[in-house]
């Protein structure tokens, strides 16, 4: 069973007036997290909100703008989804852990939307390894109040940064592409997974 962030839609509703790209967007948007971007049709989406097979072409030119536009909700859901784990942390080092278990589970829960947003040049390009660049800084900052702390080392903070996001990104990466080591986990056992890594990279980094 799905398990939507805050703010993601989670049943269909049927359009009656209104705002029509909206009710299209929130169609679009679970189709895709459902099945894939492969297997949206806009003239499907037309049916499902009962109106002409041109209507979408009114608000979307085509296939590929709506899909950017899923992109950039689901990139949205997904730097939230990082940033409120961060904040329910105490410690620096916490909060370092907490954001690539965050970015594990949404993969695992979303792996069709994830790939959509790797996939869409103007969306990717908007991340910096696996984060924007304004939460770039965070985790940097995130990383230098650890080492202030005496919880992780004094090494290079920007390495300690691309090592994370290695690890990160590589485990995300082979959920999606369902390697045989890390097919279908579920969102806790995905958790658990991203968990056992970090605590092997924090024991890595802290070893002398």
């Amino acid at each position: 069973m799905l398990c939507y962030p805050r703010g993601m839609p989670s049943e269909a509703k049927p359009y009656h007036h209104g705002n029509l790209r909206d009710a299209l967007l929130d169609a679009a948007f679970r189709r895709v997290d459902a099945d894939g971007a492969d297997e949206l049709n806009m003239r499907e989406l037309a049916r499902e909100l009962g109106v002409s097979s041109a209507a979408p072409f009114r608000h979307f030119a085509d296939k590929q703008v709506l899909l950017a536009a899923v992109a950039e909700r689901a990139a949205s859901l997904l730097g939230r989804a990082l940033d409120e784990a961060s904040e329910r942390c105490d410690d620096a080092l916490t909060q370092f852990r907490a954001m690539a278990v965050a970015y594990v589970r949404f993969t695992a829960e979303h792996p069709a939307l994830f790939r959509l947003i790797h996939d869409s040049e103007g969306v990717s390009s908007g991340f910096v390894g696996e984060v924007s660049d304004e939460r770039r800084a965070k985790l940097i900052a995130l990383i230098i109040e650890g080492q202030n702390a005496g919880l992780i080392p004094d090494a290079d903070p920007e390495l300690i940064a691309l090592t994370s996001e290695a690890l990160t990104h590589g485990l995300a990466r082979m959920i999606v592409d369902r390697h045989p080591r890390v097919r279908d986990l579920s969102s806790e056992d995905a958790r658990k997974l991203a968990l056992a890594t970090t605590q092997l990279l924090q024991a890595g980094i802290g070893l002398s």
